[in-house]
């Protein structure tokens, strides 16, 4: 039987794309009588049951290890038993490991948009990436667009790339939707954003529409922008602070997956203008609870959101401002693009995707 090993750091506190990914992926992979599955952690971060056992190296901390690494190259394998295979799901691969490797690259914002990057995390993907890539024997992604940006920008094989989609992620706990609301001092009617503060969201362009629009149609509605802090995020926050409108506009944080299900249930409809996405979980939670998805044309959402919602210019913001009125001002279209959207959000299953990531696994093994 062999044995898979998963790297499960992304899982650990406030969870956005990758430690969703990673986590629903986690929680699905039985073991079996050809595969055994454990997890490697770092830390004493607090991590829910999985189906699996956690290996857990507690005394040094992982952002520790990654920054000592090139200088005092410790094996991987010093801190964990070695296994068949293990699996990276943020991108870089530690040094000495022994085994097969499957890495994760979710997008190359770091190619395209290294602006809106953190200098510290652009600097550690940059400095690592290309020996990640080369010492995997296999590298994982979550969209065909991302799949062709490998292939076009750091030349890996195609055959050396699989792609496993995102899915919803969705909460069974549930919070009173009125309590919720006075919580934050939102009220009805309201549009959505969900998604890190930081500038690749496009979160500036967005504010600025939504000002527009005010102005223009006096539409009575909030803009509630809902996530944690990115970086390079204190330009957004002075634009907000100079708007006519900032008085409707409201940055309530990192939210529970079951307020974050509440807000979808109550918007009136989901705006996500971002400039890149590897994928984009967040349309499809919105489809998933009926609400309107107006979203940029650009990079890995028309593959995700196909059909299914109204698309803007990222880069332009009365192209965004026109695209949401184009949706709140008619019933009969939200209706529509509720409706495509429940079907649209029916492709995107969590199970099919940790099955077809055990058969990735099982293939790899047998070569």
């Amino acid at each position: 039987m062999a044995q898979v090993a998963l790297e499960l750091q992304p899982c650990c506190g406030k969870r956005s794309g990758i430690g969703t990914y990673t986590y629903e992926l986690a929680r699905r992979l039985q073991s079996n009588e050809e595969l055994t599955f454990c997890g490697n952690l770092f830390g004493k971060g607090e991590l829910e049951t999985l189906p699996f056992p956690v290996r857990r190296f507690s005394a040094v901390p992982y952002g520790v290890y990654r920054r000592i690494w090139h200088t005092i190259p410790v094996s991987y394998s010093f801190f964990f038993p070695k296994t068949d295979l293990t699996l990276f799901f943020d991108y870089i691969v530690p040094p000495k490991v022994t085994g097969k490797v499957i890495t994760t690259v979710h997008d190359l914002a770091f190619v395209r948009y290294p602006e809106t990057m953190s200098k510290r995390n652009l600097k550690r993907i940059q400095q690592d990436i290309v020996y990640s890539l080369e010492r995997s024997e296999q590298i994982l992604t979550v969209s065909q667009f991302s799949k062709e940006e490998l292939v076009s920008c750091m030349g890996v094989e195609p055959d050396r790339i699989a792609v496993i989609y995102n899915a919803p992620s969705i909460s069974q706990e549930i919070v009173d939707a009125q309590k919720l609301l006075d919580r934050y001092h939102i009220t009805a009617p309201y549009l959505l954003y969900v998604g890190t503060i930081e500038p690749r969201k496009n979160i500036a362009r967005l504010l600025l529409a939504f000002d527009q629009l005010k102005q223009e149609t006096g539409m009575p509605h909030q803009l509630v922008l809902a996530g944690g802090n990115g970086w390079n995020n204190e330009e957004i926050y002075r634009m907000a602070d100079g708007l006519s409108s900032k008085e409707s506009v409201r940055f309530i944080g990192y939210i529970s997956g079951a307020e974050k299900n509440t807000l979808y249930q109550q918007a009136q409809a989901f705006v996500f203008p971002s400039l890149y996405e590897g994928f984009g979980i967040p349309p499809l939670e919105a489809m998933y609870f009926g609400c309107p998805v107006i979203c940029a044309k650009a990079a890995s959402l028309p593959e995700v959101v196909g059909e299914a919602g109204e698309y803007v210019d990222p880069m332009d913001i009365t192209s965004i401002a026109q695209g949401i009125w184009n949706v709140i001002s008619s019933k009969s279209y939200m209706q529509k693009l509720t409706e495509s959207g429940y079907q649209r959000v029916q492709i995107f299953n969590w199970e099919q995707s940790a099955c077809q990531l055990k058969g990735l696994c099982k293939n790899l093994l047998t070569k």
